[in-house]
């Protein structure tokens, strides 16, 4: 069962790139993925613990995904796997249909999926039944 739809919010993204001090232009379509970077995942990380707000949670947790997904030692990936993880079981209501995105379900070919795909798929397996 797919979750429902959400996407970022501008008020979350104008927040967020203030907060963070982050680029915000208006012709950035995928703005988390477009401004975070790898090596400050620690500080999105510990950004993330201290929001309240679900639709910046949302909006954050996507470029933490990315910048995990582009760690440049299998190490640092592992790591941040594991921080990642214990944060999308906590907050799967926020990040259902995130997780389900990368989850990569529509695409057959495990060469096509990326790399933090199979985790992603077992945070699925194992919450979706709390939607």
């Amino acid at each position: 069962m797919e979750p429902i739809f959400r996407c970022a919010t501008e008020k979350a993204i104008d927040e967020l790139a203030q907060e963070l001090n982050l680029p915000n232009e208006e012709w950035m379509q995928d703005w988390p993925i477009e401004v975070t970077n790898p090596s400050d995942i620690d500080r999105y990380l510990d950004h993330y613990k201290t929001l309240t707000d679900d639709d910046k949670k949302f909006l954050l947790m996507e470029g933490i995904i990315d910048a995990t997904e582009y760690q440049p030692t299998e190490t640092l990936f592992i790591k941040n796997c594991d921080k990642v993880k214990l944060l999308l079981e906590k907050d799967f209501h926020i990040h259902a249909y995130t997780i389900y995105q990368w989850a990569c379900f529509d695409i057959a070919d495990i060469e096509e999926w990326w790399k933090i795909t199979p985790i992603i798929r077992k945070i699925w397996q194992d919450n979706h039944k709390r939607i």
